[in-house]
């Protein structure tokens, strides 16, 4: 399973099990500790002795549903989930997962809007953040940031905290609402408090660039590290840059080089591009691999040819001796540039660096 469909189901694993028979705690137990395959084997366990109460069997089939979708088996997860709704057809999990399964496995986002406008109008608040997700991004409905406010804010009331991230992006970016950037830094600190991993990294965006809050380099730095040593690949290149700059933190290029590494192997294009800068720029022999750089920036550039890529990418053939294809790749990145763009004259430094068959040095 993807990182990102696992992370939609894990925090949409909301309703609690409603019988305290032994085999049911366990498996709330299990979920608790993602053992989805021992989840799996108890809640089998109680649907086939025949002894369930009905309450008791939709609570089994929906969440039994919920654990085959953690295990990718995405078939079987939609057949106790509608096996779940036909016992009750007001089931919130079910409703929230087979939207889930539709938009996040089958991309049939007319399909997920429905399961999601069900669940929502039940007040369930996973479905209400998954609907406003397709409003704000236009898919299976047309784009309209002032229902996906509205939604947002309404899950919010509800302490839900996976709302609180995009209603605060809302709010920072005037969309659907006018743009308070005070209150998207309180709702990222309620998101902090709620224990949402993003909310740090967005939170730390705002300290370091002073949106919202006064600027304060070392919180952000923490905050950048609290989320990227949970894997959130935006803090982990948040956090290269840091160490890459010595803002927060002392500069330390092999630092940064790991958390950049780490970023670009979850697809972060950008982590990609600046540590194939670094490695190019070979700022200590411990950070200097123009191979690397190469296969890097040709990644970035492939994923976006835009004109930052192109220099690094012309850096990288320039590391290992490819001057000709470094002076027209960082050509190329110049005639993308505005004539008046400040960013030229380094551009042109570079070109003239290589024209005499030396390396760009960090």
């Amino acid at each position: 399973m993807s990182r990102l469909l696992q992370k939609v189901f894990l925090v949409c694993w909301f309703a609690p099990f409603l019988c305290l028979a032994d085999a049911f705690e366990e498996a709330q137990q299990a979920a608790t500790e993602g053992r989805y395959k021992d989840v799996v084997e108890l809640l089998s366990i109680s649907i086939e002795s025949g002894e369930l109460a009905p309450q008791d069997e939709v609570v089994a089939y929906s969440n039994r549903g919920v654990a085959y979708s953690l295990l990718q088996a995405y078939g079987l997860a939609t057949q106790d989930l509608k096996r779940a709704l036909s016992f009750d057809e007001n089931n919130a999990l079910a409703l929230n997962h087979l939207g889930l399964l539709a938009g996040q496995v089958d991309r049939d986002y007319t399909i997920a809007r429905d399961y999601f406008e069900r669940g929502a109008l039940l007040g369930f608040p996973g479905s209400q953040v998954n609907l406003a997700n397709l409003y704000k991004s236009g898919k299976g409905v047309e784009q309209d940031f002032s229902r996906a406010f509205e939604l947002y804010t309404v899950a919010v009331e509800q302490n839900y905290g996976m709302a609180y991230v995009p209603l605060g992006l809302l709010y920072l970016n005037g969309e659907g609402v006018a743009t308070d950037t005070k209150k998207a830094v309180g709702l990222f600190e309620d998101g902090v408090e709620a224990g949402v991993i993003e909310a740090h990294y967005y939170l730390g965006q705002s300290l370091e660039k002073g949106i919202g809050v006064s600027t304060n380099v070392t919180l952000a730095t923490e905050h950048y590290r609290f989320a990227a040593m949970q894997g959130h690949n935006q803090a982990q290149n948040a956090l290269g840059y840091m160490y890459r700059r010595g803002v927060g933190v002392a500069r330390d290029y092999v630092e940064a080089a790991l958390w950049y590494e780490l970023a670009s192997q979850q697809g972060n294009v950008e982590a990609k591009n600046r540590l194939s800068w670094l490695l190019a720029g070979c700022p200590t022999q411990k950070v200097c691999n123009g191979e690397l750089a190469v296969r890097l920036a040709k990644e970035a550039v492939a994923a976006e040819d835009k004109p930052g890529y192109l220099d690094s990418l012309a850096s990288a053939y320039a590391r290992v001796g490819e001057f000709d294809l470094a002076v027209t790749t960082v050509q190329s990145a110049l005639d993308a540039l505005p004539n008046d763009g400040r960013q030229r004259a380094g551009f042109e430094r570079r070109l003239r660096s290589y024209q005499q068959r030396k390396p760009f040095q960090l």
